[in-house]
């Protein structure tokens, strides 16, 4: 059995704590930040938990930064919304609606256990829609449950970093696999990162046919599933120009965009509820600053 690797100090991490050090952060008013991603291919140069890796080691890396409310990093929700990957070997995927009562209860059980606000931190494109949706229902119902994609908060600053054929993300493209270079060192690197570097790019979104020029649903701004069917080479984007040291450009611009975002929604008040009395309005205070040691 393996532990899971950790990138930040064990008082971030919830399932390094015990309970009575848990009600101590519960007591303090902590942002619970759930980090998501997915379990599926990425290819022949990436592992398949890459999504989830990425998620919860740019969640931790942000989490140390966060200096207006106390914060704790909760566990990977590793499995995600990943259908359009499962013609390939090694995905594993929820079903929407399966997907959608794992996150509704594990929100519902941190804020049953008396913290005063979740955030879904992701890390796959193939979960944005369902979190957004879901988070539109839990807030009105009350629940101070928000979400955000790691990559977004940063975006504009680390998408000066890339210097491929695809100029924004992909899958297991530049960006995710100079990340992932970034978080490993040595053998650990050869060993997660194979072959990338003779990758030739692919520009054209994985739902069109081979030989049909044009993708004219992103044009018009439409939208369709990027299935990767069993004849496809498993990535979108180019992932051979990825080097550790656009990884670590990509990996502070991220962490650092993400932190200002976390920092931004802990000392914000954001209406909850669907209140129709306008004197009983219904708000998730801002969190406590973080205390920091003397």
């Amino acid at each position: 059995m393996t532990t899971q690797r950790h990138f930040a100090p064990r008082d971030l991490i919830w399932a390094e704590l015990s309970r009575t050090e848990l009600a101590a952060k519960r007591e303090a008013g902590a942002l619970v930040i759930v980090p998501t991603g997915a379990i599926e291919q990425h290819s022949d140069h990436l592992p398949v938990e890459t999504d989830a890796l990425l998620a919860v080691a740019i969640c931790e890396l942000a989490a140390m930064r966060v200096t207006a409310a106390e914060v704790v990093v909760a566990p990977v929700v590793a499995t995600g919304f990943s259908p359009h990957h499962q013609s390939l070997t090694g995905t594993i995927s929820l079903r929407l609606e399966t997907y959608l009562a794992v996150l509704g209860d594990t929100a519902r059980s941190i804020l049953a256990s008396g913290f005063p606000r979740v955030l879904f931190v992701n890390g796959h494109g193939g979960n944005s829609a369902p979190l957004r949706a879901l988070c539109g229902q839990l807030v009105t119902d009350g629940l101070a449950v928000g979400m955000v994609d790691y990559s977004a908060p940063g975006e504009k600053q680390w998408l000066a970093a890339l210097t491929g054929g695809l100029l924004r993300s992909g899958h297991a493209c530049e960006q995710e696999t100079a990340l992932m270079m970034a978080l490993h060192e040595g053998e650990d690197r050869a060993r997660i990162v194979q072959g990338a570097a003779d990758l030739p790019p692919r520009v054209i979104q994985p739902w069109i046919p081979p030989g049909h020029p044009e993708d004219p649903l992103t044009a018009f701004g439409g939208g369709w599933p990027p299935v990767f069917q069993a004849d496809d080479c498993g990535y979108y984007g180019d992932p051979g120009a990825a080097t550790p040291e656009i990884g670590a450009a990509v990996l502070e611009a991220t962490v650092a965009g993400l932190a200002d975002f976390l920092n931004a929604f802990a000392s914000t008040p954001l209406r909850l509820g669907i209140a129709r009395d306008p004197s009983r309005p219904g708000i998730s205070p801002a969190l406590k600053p973080r205390r920091t040691a003397e």
